[in-house]
């Protein structure tokens, strides 16, 4: 298995793996706020994150797991650096 860097910017880094990618963003990063997405199965492996999920908001503590369905407005705030693992389905 290889692991391909294919992003790195001042948000963070984005790794391609065999059937998953492995994202590292810094503190105070957004990402999603769209609604343009496949199914997501996120793993936390680091840090906190504040999730928006259609209207509902929450905060997730690493280890954590959060789904988002298909073309659903989600969005990921990063309240610490944060490291997860994406599944897009």
């Amino acid at each position: 298995m290889d692991i391909e860097l294919i992003k790195e910017n001042d948000e963070g880094k984005t790794y391609q793996a065999d059937n998953f990618k492995i994202l590292y963003r810094y503190k105070g990063v957004i990402a999603g706020d769209n609604s343009e997405n496949v199914r997501e199965i996120i793993y936390f492996i680091t840090g906190s994150a504040e999730i928006t999920l259609r209207d509902k908001t929450w905060i997730v503590k690493s280890p954590a797991k959060v789904e988002f369905p298909a073309e659903t407005f989600h969005k990921i705030k990063s309240l610490t650096d944060i490291s997860f693992i994406l599944f897009e389905k």
